[in-house]
């Protein structure tokens, strides 16, 4: 056999193999749209509303984050997170894994705790690098010890790195999905500039990151959510319920020898029977043109932007899932697994194939294209059925890439779908590009699984596992955050926060941004109300959520006891200033404040007061009517429970004020008792009932 037979040869093979791949695609894509058909009711019974989330108590959240010489991003990175995060920030508590060698990035952390009171740095008992896993699992058991000393409960637990931009609904949205599911994944979205001619080859690299994970977090996890297959872990943005984490007792929660550790963890929890969620729900959001669209609730980040740090980083992602986590044992010999899992499970394992094959087929393209231009002799002689199959090959292609393009328009819109699958027609170069990509990352991992030393997955003894653990180490990625100005665009506003909760349509937001006097300084919120279209309590309601400012309906402002702060002041001041004082703690004033309540007045308060402020949302009427009482000396009417139980609580020191007014408002919101509600909020627990009564 000659050199031109074995090319003949090895290209019928290749061929095949892609035909295979591609009919046994078809036919997953073909049982996942008849799936998705048949549960079209239950898919609109599993669409967030915001009234649904806002009303759902909420639960006390942690948020892990591993960080290895991330100085230069996680001051950055927590300072977004915090303040836009649309959850009551006495709620959640922010733990960042980092080194004792590393204190560039404690000292960033140290930085924003000294701001920030939820913010926590856990510093690793053991030098840095060791991997990602063994960081988040030395993260949750200080966690543990840190619910014991403070009496609360955490009801999950949310897996981030130090670069990524987070949803603003993304706790308000797991807080509500964790009562139903053990384990969630948020989609995962590239962040890429808006594609130009100009900056095309700049971001090629990263562009190549978004068509997949379009593709991947748009349909194909969607796809496995509705046949019930085996849903991977993203290795960000993943909440892990209470009752999932305990499952593990004392055991580390994620494989620390693992190098794709969330890969494992969401394979060991689906073999367990515990399914991993996909979450791809929107909510609508106002452009900088005032047209209104959907927005994904998803994590963002920039993404490598070369190619070495690209194949570095694919390099480890091949190596960990197709060979350290999923075998093909896993295909044919798992118990209790349904066929669309085991399924699942071999479309994983054969990502390490297909990736080889498409560069075969470029030069084989490359060739056939010169042979018709310089009359060389064709490989195939006429009569073989290998042109035909490779025109069905072909016409696989196309159809692939008209599923990228869908997802990529639906995801970025349609400048990413004419530079991603139309430049130039038929031979894409981002496609390339990325194929290339992957072509070498699957080498590399085959290279190092050739000639790598075993890994700790493959071995049983434990003192061999645990030396094992110590070679691996975390090939982290070096990372990069955005400026304030780029990350304005992720920002929820006024308009976003109105239509959410149903205050205006997205019509009528569209046409009030166009009419409105926008030349001489006129306020949307003026316009607004002005014109009857809100009222003030569902104006407040929505600032509060935008500026993430705690706020009070007058039913639960009505049974705070106020009345000996306001004895501390001059109440016609007060009035003046429109500051409701309503308690004392930790040199700081928690305060009423409406809309028309300055800056400047919060200012000259403080001064006043010589004392931080901490401000909560009340309506005017309200304000105005607790400062005219106090004048007049009217007292409150007399009843039953004339304040909130919950602040015996609070003055004992065992929750904060804003965790006492969440008690109450939420019990009212649900018609349940305080107690229930403090319960599934997670606070004081267990309740020390001695120290509320004030028994010694």
């Amino acid at each position: 056999m000659n050199l031109e037979d074995i090319i003949r040869v090895l290209g019928f093979i290749l061929i095949l193999t892609y035909l295979i791949c591609g009919f046994d695609d078809a036919i997953w894509v073909i049982c996942a749209s008849v799936s998705a058909l048949l549960h079209r009711k239950e898919a609109k019974d599993d669409v967030l509303s915001f009234d649904t989330l806002r009303n759902t108590p909420p639960k006390m959240l942690a948020v892990a984050i591993a960080s290895w010489q991330e100085a230069n991003v996680i001051g950055d990175m927590i300072t977004n997170f915090l303040n836009t995060t649309d959850y009551p920030k006495s709620m959640y508590h922010v733990f960042i894994g980092v080194y004792p060698n590393d204190p560039d990035t404690i000292a960033a952390v140290n930085a924003a705790s000294a701001i920030y009171p939820n913010v926590h740095a856990v510093i690793n008992c053991k030098d840095g690098p060791t991997t990602k896993a063994q960081n988040i699992n030395h993260v949750i058991r200080q966690i543990r010890y840190f619910e014991q000393e403070h009496h609360i409960h955490f009801a999950s637990l949310t897996v981030h790195d130090s670069e990524d931009v987070i949803h603003s609904y993304e706790l308000l949205s797991a807080n509500y999905l964790i009562d139903y599911h053990d384990a969630l994944q948020f989609p995962v979205f590239p962040i890429i500039e808006m594609p130009r001619f100009s900056n095309f080859f700049r971001q090629l690299t990263t562009t190549t990151y978004a068509d997949e994970f379009a593709e991947n977090h748009y349909i194909t996890l969607v796809q496995r959510k509705n046949l019930n297959a085996f849903v991977p872990c993203a290795g960000t943005g993943f909440t892990l319920s209470r009752k999932c984490i305990e499952q593990f007792g004392d055991e580390d929660v994620l494989p620390s020898e693992s190098l794709t550790e969330d890969y494992l963890l969401s394979l060991n929890l689906y073999k367990k029977g515990i399914p991993l969620h996909y979450v791809l729900n929107r909510l609508p959001r106002v452009m900088k043109n005032g047209k209104i669209r959907a927005d994904f609730i998803t994590t963002r980040a920039l993404f490598p932007s070369t190619f070495r740090a690209a194949v570095r980083q694919k390099t480890r992602w091949t190596y960990g899932v197709t060979m350290q986590s999923v075998h093909l044992r896993d295909v044919f010999r798992s118990r209790g697994i349904s066929l669309a899992g085991r399924y699942s499970f071999y479309k994983d394992l054969k990502a390490k194939v297909l990736n080889l094959i498409p560069l075969f087929g470029y030069l084989a393209s490359v060739y056939c294209i010169i042979a018709m231009l310089f009359h060389f002799e064709p490989l195939y002689l006429p009569g073989s059925p290998v042109p035909a199959l490779a025109l069905i090959v072909f016409v696989i292609t196309v159809f692939r890439q008209a599923f990228r393009a869908y997802a990529l328009y639906r995801v970025y819109g349609f400048r990413s779908v004419f530079f991603g699958c139309l430049l130039p027609p038929l031979f894409p170069i981002r496609l390339i590009y990325g194929n290339i990509i992957n072509f070498t990352a699957t080498v590399c991992a085959i290279r190092q699984r050739l000639t790598g030393r075993p890994t700790a997955a493959s071995r049983s003894d434990k003192a061999h596992r645990d030396s094992a653990a110590k070679t691996v180490k975390w090939a982290k990625t070096d990372h990069t955050f955005l400026t304030k100005d780029q990350l304005r665009v992720y920002r929820r506003m006024l308009g976003d926060t109105l239509i959410a909760q149903g205050n205006v349509t997205p019509k009528q937001l569209y046409d009030v941004l166009q009419h409105m006097d926008k030349a001489h300084g006129q306020h949307i919120v003026d316009y607004l109300i002005e014109r009857r279209i809100i009222t003030e309590e569902q104006m407040i309601r929505a600032l509060g959520h935008v500026k993430h400012i705690q706020y009070i309906p007058d039913q639960v402002a009505a049974k705070l006891d106020y009345e000996d702060a306001l004895k501390q002041f001059d109440i016609k001041k007060l009035q003046m200033l429109k500051i409701l004082p309503l308690s004392f703690d930790n040199n700081q004033w928690f305060i009423g404040v409406c809309d028309s309540t300055t800056d400047q007045n919060l200012q000259e308060f403080m001064e006043m007061s010589g004392c931080s402020i901490c401000r909560m949302y009340i309506t005017t009427r309200f304000l105005e009517e607790a400062l005219q009482a106090a004048i007049t000396g009217t007292e409150k009417e007399a009843a039953p429970h004339r304040h909130l139980s919950s602040l015996q609580m609070y003055h004992a020191g065992l929750i904060s004020y804003e965790q006492a007014v969440l008690i109450g408002i939420y019990a009212g919101f649900n018609s349940r008792p305080e107690e229930e509600i403090r319960e599934i909020m997670g606070l004081a627990y267990p309740c020390p009932s001695e120290a509320v009564s004030g028994e010694k």
